[in-house]
């Protein structure tokens, strides 16, 4: 027998559930990444439980929202002890537990990866849909497309620049950090791509692109780890305090890629300002001493 792939299966269920005639009362989520859609879309009182890291600060921007909801790891009996009529889950969650929520007829509705903007607008619209929110996914799909607008700069003369993370990983242009550089007038010294949206440059090739601009991505910033601390280098600090900008971002607001990647633009977008204003004034400078 041919199974059908589960983004087949799971935007049947996400349709059948849609069609029903009232919208879910008990929905869980188990995912950090659906955690983050269903905080801002699920009717009040309607989320029973997020998956643990929904309430961590450090990964999850939607921590506060759900502070005080019951936590899971993702483990079926968990699942099952809320009785849930609608299961919030990622592409990614664990094979094993979506066929024993298919044995036991409770819907699930699987979010994916986001590479664009549009990828992040089609994971809002799911959850929208399958919570019975159609109208308060539009308002969200509203503000993000208003936040993006506003942080739009042009790049016809803009800085270069990396966004560089722990463990040394920089974003590629077609990610969704990488098409944020793009939209707030950045240009990305990284130029090849990959299906992660993500590559590994040394510390050698960093300061080799010379970057105007090293847009740093530090996860707990204050918990030490070997993830870090490649980013406290001596060579990239002393590169990043006598030849670039440097900005701070929180990594939280980039967590799964969603809506909440607007908080970067907004930070990025204010930079390149910034930058610009001290380019002006400086050429303004040299031409009057001239």
């Amino acid at each position: 027998m041919r199974l059908l792939p589960l983004s087949i299966l799971s935007g049947a269920i996400c349709w059948a559930f849609a069609a029903a005639a009232e919208a879910p009362r008990s929905v869980v989520s188990i995912n950090l990444c659906s955690d983050i859609y269903a905080a801002d879309i699920a009717a009040p009182g309607t989320l029973k439980s997020v998956f643990r890291l929904g309430q961590d600060a450090a990964d999850s921007p939607v921590a506060e929202k759900l502070r005080g909801l019951p936590r899971n790891d993702a483990r079926i009996e968990e699942i099952l002890s809320f009785a849930p009529d609608l299961v919030l889950a990622h592409e990614w969650t664990s094979p094993f537990t979506l066929d024993l929520l298919r044995r036991v007829d409770i819907p699930f509705v699987l979010v994916s990866d986001s590479r664009s903007f549009e990828d992040i607008r089609a994971n809002i619209r799911l959850v929208a849909k399958a919570l019975g929110r159609v109208a308060r996914g539009e308002e969200i799909v509203a503000a993000f497309d208003a936040d993006l607008e506003k942080a739009r700069r042009d790049g016809a003369k803009g800085p270069t620049a990396i966004l560089y993370q722990d463990m040394g990983s920089a974003a590629t242009p077609d990610s969704v950090l990488g098409r944020i550089l793009t939209l707030t007038g950045f240009h990305n010294v990284i130029a090849n791509e990959n299906p992660v949206g993500l590559v590994y440059p040394g510390i050698e090739d960093v300061i080799a692109f010379r970057p105007q601009l090293i847009a740093l991505g530090i996860y707990r910033p204050d918990e030490p780890s070997l993830a870090g601390a490649l980013l406290s280098h001596p060579a990239l600090h002393l590169y990043r305090t006598q030849h670039a900008e440097e900005l701070d971002l929180p990594a939280g607001d980039w967590t799964c890629s969603t809506h909440y990647v607007a908080r970067t633009a907004t930070l990025l977008a204010t930079t390149h300002d910034e930058i610009m204003t001290r380019r002006a004034i400086a050429s303004a400078n040299q031409g009057h001493a001239q």
